[in-house]
């Protein structure tokens, strides 16, 4: 791989990082239109699945900087991967609010380390030229995962407005699995964002100050 491609890929990782977190704030809007339908909520705690996402990115987002130097910037990668899927999974296959609350808070903790530790990661892996498009391309990703998400959201609301069903069970089986579908449907960049993180090198500059030189020299030819 060339240099060329290899900075390819690292902002394309950076815009699934952005991706992720958009598509997390953009898709409860939808899917709480049959939430409330399938699963037993009360309005309160309705609101704290939405603000879930918000709310676990600032915890850690505080810790995500100490972990990134103790661990080093692709293991945090990996770890913010493996727990946004974790997360999708937990939601896809909830019944009550206590595990929908532990997804969406999980997928806020996955935010708020990508969000840290992905312009970390550029600034010190992309050349000087480019690396202003790092965090453009993480911004410019994180809007488009909104609008995403809301695509997404009318797609599947869609199909179960337009149904035509009547039975009052079919319908709320319809519903039902179409707010899972929505979930769902992160896993899929969330699993390219986890591949990426595995592709990728170390950062040259953790490498260093950890006294591995020769893979940090490594590190920076690639």
């Amino acid at each position: 791989m060339s240099p060329r491609t290899y900075s390819a890929v690292l902002l394309f990782i950076a815009g699934m990082g952005g991706f992720l977190y958009g598509y997390d704030i953009g898709i409860i809007g939808a899917a709480l239109l049959y939430l409330g339908k399938t699963v037993q909520l009360t309005a309160a705690q309705e609101s704290l699945i939405v603000a879930a996402v918000l709310a676990g990115g600032p915890g850690s987002s505080v810790a995500a900087g100490a972990a990134a130097e103790w661990l080093g910037r692709k293991r945090l990668m990996i770890a913010a991967g493996v727990i946004f899927i974790a997360s999708v999974a937990m939601m896809v296959l909830a019944d009550d609010f206590g595990l929908l609350f532990a997804g969406r808070t999980l997928q806020g903790f996955s935010a708020g380390m990508i969000a840290v530790v992905i312009p970390l990661y550029l600034a010190e892996c992309l050349p000087a030229s480019i690396r202003g498009r790092g965090t453009a391309t993480f911004q410019l990703l994180l809007t488009t995962g909104i609008l995403v998400a809301a695509s997404v959201g009318a797609f599947y609301t869609g199909r179960v407005e337009r149904s035509g069903i009547e039975d009052a069970a079919a319908l709320l089986a319809a519903q039902d699995a179409a707010w899972r579908a929505m979930f769902t449907t992160a896993a899929y960049p969330g699993m390219l964002f986890l591949l990426g993180a595995f592709v990728v090198s170390e950062s040259p500059r953790w490498l260093m100050k950890h006294g591995l030189t020769e893979r940090a020299l490594a590190a920076l030819r690639r």
